[in-house]
């Protein structure tokens, strides 16, 4: 009962929400942060959370975008990790600062500001940072996809962190009976993990349930770290978004069960 509730509530907000009039001369041409696309233009919020694969999407130029893990826990300590090592984390505001800065251009801050280990009773070190632009190339016209080029880099915040920096493309299709396909491809490069240079290869399956409450199930993988991850995600307005679900490492260095819950907000 409750989520036939919910489903039936997303669709009366998603339906009395007025759509984005791309017909609006103001919505044509290019745009900046010194130039915003009008409100008026605005679609209903796109993230890159909660999947682990990305969309090629961009932030609508002029604005801002956090995204926000609220709180994760880390269960079961990485894949094969001695038994010491096997205490639960629990993460805090592990966030995205996106803004675009013109049309098909985004920049992308990312950081967890906070770990607590709950068996130590101590905090560990934020970071590492990780810097991003999104630059859309492609947009998606029938079986052609979006396709957006992404540098990256992750700046360390304590010894025990590797620099890593390499590049990645981001493809997402529409498909038929409300699923979305979205792949990551590319290759990192990192100054103290092994193998030094590592492809990421993931893919992400969402289906539009109702309105804007979406689910989801995705695979990552960074070289052979591996995980895999399941959830749901919903737009209660235009401009907001909650989210929950759990990570799964499969393989490597990955954590064993890490549930989430997230929140997005754009202005």
């Amino acid at each position: 009962m409750l989520a036939r509730a919910l489903f039936v509530t997303s669709v009366l907000l998603s339906s009395s929400w007025a759509d984005a009039d791309e017909e609006d001369p103001r919505c044509q041409g290019s745009h900046s942060v010194f130039h915003p696309l009008p409100d008026a233009c605005l679609k209903v919020i796109d993230t890159d959370r909660p999947h682990q694969t990305d969309t090629p999407h961009v932030m609508p130029a002029g604005h801002t975008q956090v995204e926000m893990a609220l709180v994760s826990l880390e269960l079961g300590g990485r894949i094969g990790a001695p038994p010491g090592a096997r205490g639960p984390l629990l993460g805090f505001f592990e966030n995205s600062y996106r803004m675009g800065l013109q049309t098909r251009v985004d920049l992308q801050l990312a950081m967890r500001h906070a770990t607590f280990d709950l068996d130590t009773s101590k905090l560990q070190s934020p970071g590492p940072l990780n810097a991003r632009l999104k630059f859309n190339v492609l947009h998606e016209k029938g079986a052609r996809p979006h396709i957006t080029l992404v540098p990256t880099v992750f700046a360390p915040f304590a010894p025990a962190q590797a620099l890593r920096a390499g590049g990645l493309v981001f493809w997402g299709w529409e498909l038929p009976a409300r699923f979305e396909l979205e792949v990551n491809t590319g290759l990192l490069i990192s100054t103290k993990q092994k193998p030094l240079a590592a492809v990421v290869l993931a893919s992400a399956l969402t289906w539009t349930v109702a309105g804007e409450f979406r689910v989801f199930v995705d695979v990552y993988a960074t070289g052979w770290d591996i995980a895999l991850g399941a959830g749901a995600l919903w737009a209660i307005t235009r401009d907001v978004q909650i989210d929950a679900g759990t990570y799964i490492g499969l393989n490597g260095a990955e954590t064993v069960a890490t549930p989430f819950v997230g929140l997005s907000l754009r202005r």
